[in-house]
């Protein structure tokens, strides 16, 4: 079976309000591939923090959105409307997991950083806005497997 070829696009790349979302953006351009499990029509929020205290006060410095749009994914800043789930990320996390090369280090990586949450190594975290069993139904559940983050 061929795989086929994903697209990706940033859509205003200038209205991020940090390098990191631009770096950040720009690599998960590159690796649409990372999104190949999630079915179309997935949307979901990737929020940045500096840190936990910002993590918990829900103040992100930066905050971006990837749609899987059946070619590939658009990614767009600022918040989805009606995401399946928000994604949480250190600045640390996201400096190491742009330095990955393929998807399954990017996926290990990132598994790392759910499973063992360290405030100056980096961390993980997921708010899930839909029902676990349908966020596993569009796909989402593949990629954690993947990373270790869910269980058989």
């Amino acid at each position: 079976m061929v795989e086929k070829e994903l697209l990706s696009q940033i859509i205003d790349i200038n209205e991020y309000k940090t390098e990191i979302a631009k770096n950040y953006t720009a690599f998960l351009a590159q690796y649409p591939e990372i999104f190949s499990d999630l079915i179309h029509g997935s949307n979901f929020d990737f929020a940045i923090y500096d840190s936990f205290g910002a993590y918990d006060d829900e103040s992100p410095v930066d905050i971006f959105n990837v749609l899987c749009n059946g070619q590939g994914i658009e990614i767009k800043p600022g918040n989805a409307v009606n995401p399946d789930l928000e994604l949480a990320l250190s600045i640390t996390a996201i400096e190491k997991l742009i330095q990955t090369k393929t998807k399954v280090e990017y996926t290990k990586l990132f598994g790392h950083f759910y499973n063992e949450p360290d405030e100056e190594k980096g961390w993980i975290d997921f708010v899930l806005h839909k029902r676990t069993q349908t966020l596993i139904d569009m796909g989402y559940g593949r990629f954690a497997k993947t990373a270790g983050i869910l269980e058989d």
